[in-house]
């Protein structure tokens, strides 16, 4: 498997530029570094950096769990439009029924 390599230099640089980024841009930017430094391993005799994949793992997980909020506020916010409409359509069918008739 051939592997690729960047120097520090390079990850410095992509940190000085996120701050220009959108949030977004900087979110991928950040798991793209953290990725890199899954398998850059501080110690030479490992293979990988276990702190940096937990931090990875973090991430993910985080970034599913605000998704799943969003999902769901989303819902609720739909539901509360529901069902100010169907007050809204009650109180006017009561506004109706209470009118006096004008032709009687």
């Amino acid at each position: 498997m051939k592997t690729f390599s960047i120097s520090d230099n390079d990850v410095q640089l992509l940190k000085a530029i996120r701050p220009f980024m959108s949030s977004k841009s900087q979110e991928l930017l950040d798991f793209l570094i953290t990725t890199i430094n899954v398998f850059r391993p501080e110690q030479p005799n490992h293979k990988m950096n276990f702190e940096a994949l937990n931090t990875l793992l973090t991430m993910i997980h985080e970034s599913r769990q605000s998704k799943k909020n969003t999902q769901i506020i989303e819902i609720d916010e739909c539901k509360k439009d529901v069902l100010a409409k169907q007050a809204e359509n009650i109180e006017n069918l009561l506004n109706t029924l209470a009118e006096p008739e004008n032709n009687v």
